[in-house]
């Protein structure tokens, strides 16, 4: 298998070195992408280092772009493990604030889900956490700091998590595709301002450039006739994606992590916020096409990245006649006959009416809730930190029923740490398949219905994962026990 624009490493194997192949569409050659991955400070344990650095995001003429990363290149480093091997490293801060990591869709132990503040101390300048787990479930998730999370995370502190079937599916290619957008000055600079309250207040902190793998439109180097799996990671603070990939024969095989028995996409590839989907995609485009990737969330379609066929024959004209079906999820079936049930309604946000909510045990109006950076609340409760009373408090166990009712006029991704909930409907109708989610997204006057399991002891965080939101209020804690 093959990688773009990003350097990984296995956890039991030997480094291996990723060559970009392009940050224009009119440049199509770079320097090598990888970096000796450091493994002597920490005991020996490989170690991924929060620091500051520079990424040439936009390519030539603009200056590379100030960023913070891991170990220097944004994306991190792709963490790539086989089912039930060991995630074992040393998270190091080289930052001059405090940060964690968080396993994005993992269900890992609760003191290592790595919110700072409520599952471990942060992890101060200067100092070190070691990681130590298991991951329980196959499929495509990714990481990212969780302290200050708009900013670090906005700056490029993330990378993707990939963990292998036990089968791997028979694909010609895999690629890992982290999309993300920034919010750049005419200097290539990153704008500042992440706590604007207007970003706060309506759909979050929208850039103006989109990058796939650290690059603006890179062109991925494909043969006509190949069979790829393509793994899809929005790792944007608040973009959502809408894809098109022209007339390419597509099958959707997983969301969120979790297999889906494959289906072809009704138009575009929906992409929320924190989510990811992997495609098995047929490159079925004469040698030497370029098919541009757009983005059609937004009113202007935007491409965010090329497959650029090469010049050799193809290497197939019709779909290998090879199965691509995950099979089914491992996860705990939800009782849904014994289930607590439990209604979130969403509110708040510019044009959302909310006139009052509760901000640290005080009923506040609106006016109050704006001036203290807080415009958003789950239940009429704005979230102001990890110490408050738990929203959902439920048995080790047993099955819980979510009833998210948006009442706003923006999107919230809604990701609950340390379990996938399962859809059960849209405005009062069954999904049209099995889908289970960690980042569920809820339109404006949606209402959506989940169930999950309780099965990992711990407070666990429940946010929008539209970073600015969460951090203007719209969290809560379940407690599981």
């Amino acid at each position: 298998m093959t990688g773009i624009g990003l350097w990984m490493w296995r956890i039991t194997g030997k480094m291996k070195r990723r060559t970009f192949l392009g940050t224009t569409l009119a440049a199509c050659t770079s320097p090598a992408f990888g970096r000796v991955f450091k493994t002597e400070n920490q005991a020996g344990r490989r170690e991924l280092v929060a620091r500051r650095s520079t990424e040439p995001l936009v390519g030539m003429p603009y200056p590379p772009t100030p960023v913070w990363a891991f170990n220097g290149h944004v994306p991190g480093p792709e963490i790539r493990l086989r089912h039930g091997e060991t995630l074992s490293l040393a998270i190091v801060n080289e930052l001059d604030e405090p940060t964690s990591v968080h396993w994005h869709g993992v269900r890992v132990p609760w003191r290592l889900d790595g919110v700072a503040g409520l599952t471990q101390p942060p992890i101060l300048s200067g100092e070190h956490f070691n990681v130590d787990f298991v991951p329980p479930d196959a499929g495509t998730y990714w990481y990212h700091a969780h302290a200050n999370t708009p900013e670090q995370v906005g700056r490029g502190l993330y990378g993707p998590l990939i963990i292998e079937e036990a089968e791997p599916l028979a694909v010609d290619r895999e690629l890992v595709w982290l999309l993300d957008d920034w919010r750049l000055a005419p200097d290539a600079s990153i704008v500042e301002g992440f706590d604007d309250r207007h970003d706060a207040s309506h759909g979050g902190r929208i850039g103006n450039t989109i990058t796939l793998n650290g690059r603006l439109r890179p062109p991925i180097r494909v043969r006509s006739g190949e069979r790829v799996r393509l793994r899809l990671v929005n790792a944007a603070n608040a973009r959502q994606f809408a894809l098109d990939f022209g007339d390419l024969p597509l099958q959707v095989v997983a969301i969120d992590g979790q297999p889906v028995r494959p289906y072809a996409p009704d138009g575009l590839v929906s992409l929320p916020s924190a989510g990811r989907v992997d495609l098995v995609v047929d490159l079925l485009a004469p040698p030497s096409t370029t098919l541009e990737v757009t983005d059609h969330y937004y009113n202007e379609p935007t491409v965010v990245g090329a497959l650029a066929l090469d010049a050799q024959a193809p290497m197939r004209n019709s779909p290998p006649d090879t199965p691509f079906d995950l099979g089914a999820s491992a996860l705990p079936e939800p009782a849904l006959g014994d289930a607590i049930e439990v209604d979130i309604v969403m509110q708040g946000g510019a044009m959302g009416g909310l006139r009052e909510a509760t901000l640290d045990g005080e009923r506040r109006s609106m006016r109050d809730l704006a001036a203290a950076g807080r415009f958003w609340a789950l239940n009429e409760l704005v979230a102001s930190g990890y110490d408050t009373a738990p929203l959902i408090k439920v048995a080790r166990g047993r099955t819980v029923m979510l009833r998210f009712q948006n009442d706003t006029a923006f999107v919230h991704p809604m990701h609950l740490h340390g379990h996938h909930v399962k859809l059960l409907s849209l405005n009062g109708r069954p999904p049209t398949r099995t889908v289970w989610h960690d980042s569920v997204p809820v339109a404006p006057d949606q209402v959506v219905e989940v169930a999950f399991v309780a099965d990992n002891p711990g407070r666990w965080l429940l946010h929008c994962h539209v970073l600015e939101h969460h951090m203007a209020g719209m969290g809560a804690i379940v407690q599981v026990a």
